[in-house]
């Protein structure tokens, strides 16, 4: 979806299917643990509508789990089940499947043991809070530590785990390998708050309106997951969340960057739609060794009318060994189209960093018509094959920018079309090299010839500079020969016209290179 956050929304509460890999394959004995006694069981406890407290009727429920139901686990999310549910957790072994029945339960926390596996009916939302399925909520805005705590190589599926006024943590791990899958994660502090704890895999999970979506995570996996709609950064990573792969995730509607690095190395993000974030939709600062493939970048930049930094797709400074490739950028307003900031300004920000490769993308989505606005332009950058206009340049040598053959004849004009960049209002301009070589019709001989053109942009619109046109083989161009050169740019800067004006009589043909 491609909303600003609305509503709250909640989908159904059905236990998982059959054959789903945490739970409710066929063939095992049901297990419910009260008072530290294991009994045979056809049904797990779980809320009765209109029901309080402990009331609660029974439905159906996968077979072979450990069901956290009994005395002081409250389904209703009225009274603290915390001791209830830790002690029935902490009697289950490590490994154990447990089932938490659907209901509201408010705790000050609840760690899970190793390897323990924790699911029961789905609570998803994409917005708000679930009104249904089985939630673990912090029990007030007092509570301290994570909602849930998921021990080394467990696994949680299916639930929702809420924070209360985003004071705390709604899901951490305690060791190498949690995973998580189809977890709702909302109003906490940070959703998925790993702490530097390595190894975790999230998949199709939910996790919106936390202060900060995912924070610091190393050595893992996020794919296929929704992170939207929170109050910070979706995604991020402070010096030494290293080694993170980002697969084909929906990140919008941040009020902060959707992705933020700073210090982190060997993260890829690859693929996904990265939409209508406040800030740049990626942010890297000193990163290293990082790639950004494959992603829908839009409208980013939704809050930064007045952050020339953060009014962009992707902002890079300082970085080292950053490869940019595939991307597809667009600009735009709100859904609909008619309200909010028309963003972004700029496609990229790019601030000096070493070996950074920017390579074959689509550039065009910016309002101002800059593709890559450059503070510093780096040492040993490569921009090249990249729609929109900008500089193409490799290892720090400009390349071509465009190619127009003319036939001139005596006493006319014809203009050759460049795509060129002005760079930013307050920037020095872009430096072109302009290449002519000829041939005359007359004598049918040949010549070349060089200027530069500066090209910049100012608050009343963007202007072209052409300096002398020098002859270095022939006299076609010189002071005294026939042929003159003019050069003109649009408002927006982004198409140079440079014009050839024959005032002699006999017809030449000529070719324009631009560099």
């Amino acid at each position: 979806m491609t909303v600003p956050p609305g509503p709250h929304s909640a989908e159904s509460s059905d236990p998982p299917a059959v054959g789903r890999r945490a739970l409710g394959r066929r063939g095992f004995v049901v297990t419910a643990l009260a008072g530290g006694t294991v009994v045979g069981a056809a049904a797990a406890a779980t809320q009765r509508p209109g029901g309080r407290g402990d009331v609660a009727t029974p439905v159906d429920a996968p077979t072979g789990v450990t069901v956290l139901a009994g005395p002081g686990i409250d389904v209703s999310g009225t009274r603290d089940s915390t001791a209830a549910l830790q002690a029935t957790v902490d009697a289950a072994a490590e490994g154990a499947q447990l089932w938490l029945p659907g209901g509201l339960y408010l705790v000050d926390g609840i760690t899970l043991r190793r390897g323990q596996v924790l699911t029961g009916p789905s609570g998803r939302s994409y917005t708000g809070r679930s009104e249904s399925g089985a939630r673990l909520r912090a029990r007030s805005v007092d509570s301290a530590g994570p909602v849930l705590t998921v021990g080394e190589l467990g696994v949680v599926t299916d639930i929702a785990v809420e924070g209360e006024g985003r004071a705390q943590p709604a899901v951490r791990p305690a060791g190498i390998g949690v995973v998580l899958e189809r977890v709702t994660m909302a109003e906490a502090s940070v959703g998925f708050d790993a702490a530097y704890v390595s190894g975790s895999i999230l998949t199709e999970c939910q996790i919106h309106q936390n202060g900060t979506g995912i924070k610091d995570i190393v050595d893992s996996i996020v794919q296929s997951t929704v992170i939207n709609a929170n109050e910070g950064d979706g995604i991020s990573l402070a010096s030494g969340a290293n080694d993170n792969t980002f697969l084909g995730n929906k990140v919008e509607w941040n009020d902060g960057y959707g992705v933020q690095a700073f210090q982190a190395e060997h993260n890829v993000l690859i693929g996904g739609v990265i939409d209508r974030n406040g800030k740049a939709g990626v942010r890297l600062v000193e990163c290293s060794h990082s790639t950004v493939v494959g992603a829908v970048l839009r409208r980013n930049g939704r809050l930064a009318e007045d952050t020339p930094d953060d009014d962009c797709h992707l902002f890079h400074a300082g970085c080292t060994g950053l490869v940019v490739t595939g991307l597809s950028t667009n600009s735009g307003r709100d859904d609909g189209g008619t309200s909010g900031y028309d963003s972004p300004a700029v496609a990229l920000r790019a601030d000096g960093g070493t070996d950074v490769t920017i390579t074959g993308n689509d550039l065009t989505g910016s309002t101002s018509g800059t593709a890559i606005a450059t503070a510093a332009p780096g040492v040993r950058g490569t921009h090249l094959l990249n729609a929109g206009p900008g500089l193409q340049a490799a290892t720090g040598i400009q390349l071509r920018v465009g190619v127009a053959d003319l036939a001139v004849a005596g006493g006319s004009t014809e203009p050759a079309v460049f795509a060129v960049d002005a760079g930013d209002v307050d920037g020095p301009g872009r430096v072109y090299r302009l290449l002519l070589s000829y041939r005359s019709g007359g004598t049918g001989t040949r010549g070349a010839a060089e200027a530069l053109v500066l090209v910049g942009r100012g608050d009343a619109g963007a202007e072209a500079t052409l300096g002398a046109t020098d002859d270095r083989i022939g006299v076609e161009f010189g002071p005294t020969g026939p042929m003159r050169v003019t050069a003109d740019v649009t408002a927006d800067g982004r198409v140079l016209t440079v014009s050839v004006t024959n005032t002699g009589a006999a017809a030449l043909r000529i070719r324009l290179e631009l560099l």
